[in-house]
């Protein structure tokens, strides 16, 4: 059973913001990096929010001492490894919490969630 991809807010603009700093660079790249995430509104197959929608238990857990945060997956964005995706397995849909880059401080970005 495919289930339905929730992306919040927070995640939505870490998708922009990230957008916009690799163009900075490379357009193109920043291209493939936007359609690699964003296209699972259109349930494109193969693309990585498909692929977690499709098979929902292949990212492996980040363990957190935050009980808010019990649970939490993460996956890398497909084609770009370094970019990660945090998010929730929930009964019927995929909860997207946010994208962050490997190297920055994800443990403290994510306790304030």
């Amino acid at each position: 059973m495919t289930k339905r991809i929730v992306i919040t807010p927070k995640a939505s603009l870490d998708i922009d913001e990230y957008f916009v700093y690799i163009a900075q660079q490379n357009p193109d790249t920043a291209l493939l990096f936007f359609d690699s995430v964003r296209l699972v509104l259109s349930a494109v197959e193969g693309e990585t929010f498909a692929q977690l929608a499709r098979m929902p238990g292949m990212g492996s857990r980040y363990p957190l001492d935050n009980l808010r945060l019990q649970g939490l997956r993460k996956w890398a964005v497909k084609g770009f490894r370094k970019y990660l995706i945090f998010y929730f397995e929930r009964d019927e849909s995929i909860q997207v919490v946010r994208i962050l880059y490997a190297g920055q401080d994800i443990e403290r970005i994510l306790e304030q969630e």
